[in-house]
C-alpha cells in the first residue's frame, strides 16, 4: 500500500479509529519508551469528556488559530 493510499484510507476512518491510529503512530515514534506508551494508552482510553482538549484549545496551543497564524 502506498503512502497516498494510506492517506486516502485514513480519511474514511471513524473518529474512534482515527484516535487509535494517531495513538499507534505516536507510539511507533517512541517505540522503546514503555512508560510513554502506557500513559498514551490511558489517555486514549479515557472516556471522561472533562479530561479532553477541545479542537479550539488545541489549535490555540499549537498556534493554528487565526490569532496564531
Amino acid at each position: 500500500m502506498s503512502f497516498e493510499e494510506i492517506k486516502a484510507e485514513s480519511a474514511t476512518l471513524t473518529p474512534e479509529q482515527r484516535r487509535q491510529l494517531i495513538g499507534h503512530l505516536l507510539a511507533l515514534g517512541r517505540k522503546g519508551d514503555t512508560d510513554f506508551r502506557r500513559k498514551l494508552a490511558a489517555k486514549i482510553d479515557d472516556n471522561d469528556p472533562g479530561h479532553w482538549v477541545t479542537e479550539d484549545d488545541l489549535d490555540r496551543a499549537l498556534g493554528l488559530d487565526a490569532k496564531g497564524a
